[in-house]
């Protein structure tokens, strides 16, 4: 029974530990965080980022008290207990097997009034090209979509993970970015659906490119 008992101990207690060490570790990078500021015009918005940003994104947000949506798998589990305590709140769904339901949590979010943040390549890839979730999001609640976009000048990347997520270093300079925000109309019409969803796509691209030519100047 003890032996049980610590197992589910650890197990229960490492995700925080992991947390605070993030919380720490990214308190050694220089960061800049621009444009948080116009969110403030809102009660409450949604904010879009690649896959990969993750590392260098979740240490500086949790005060904010935006909504994440993390997987029902035992991954997300431990992911659920760690972002809880950097601060967020956690809806559980998934993006890819149930994607209505993990939809329809954070519909049910944002129209209690919290904000979002979503990946909006994933679950799977491939990185760098939106899927139509986050459109979809927008337009049912009518909140402001912010392209998210960050620059490091040194970082670890973990090159065996599809998504290449990388840890900034210490004593490096980042950049994180929230650029202008987008509406959209409420739609069905599938050709405007394809325009929205490549807008989002270009948008995070801009506000990546954005971040690296802030970045510069500042080096």
């Amino acid at each position: 029974m003890i032996p049980d008992f610590s197992k589910r101990w650890f197990e229960d207690r490492w995700p925080v530990w992991a947390a605070n060490a993030l919380r720490f570790w990214s308190r050694l990078v220089r960061t800049r965080v621009v444009g948080l500021e116009k969110t403030k015009r809102f009660p409450n918005f949604a904010a879009a980022h690649w896959h990969g940003d993750e590392m260098a994104l979740i240490p500086h947000f949790g005060r904010v008290g935006v909504t994440l949506l993390v997987s029902q798998s035992r991954d997300g589990e431990i992911m659920a207990k760690a972002t809880r305590a950097l601060g967020y709140r956690i809806t559980r769904g998934s993006s890819s097997r149930g994607a209505v339901g993990g939809l329809l949590a954070l519909i049910k979010a944002l129209r209690g009034g919290h904000s979002v943040v979503l990946a909006v390549d994933g679950p799977r890839g491939p990185r760098g090209v939106c899927k139509m979730g986050i459109v979809k999001l927008a337009q049912k609640t009518g909140v402001p979509l912010f392209p998210a976009g960050v620059a490091t000048s040194r970082k670890f990347v973990f090159k065996k993970t599809w998504n290449q997520v990388y840890l900034p270093l210490p004593f490096a300079r980042q950049v994180i970015l929230l650029d202008e925000p987008m509406f959209f109309s409420k739609t069905s019409d599938p050709i405007e659906m394809e325009q929205y969803r490549r807008k989002v796509e270009e948008s995070l691209h801009k506000a990546h490119h954005k971040a690296e030519r802030i970045l510069k100047d500042w080096q």
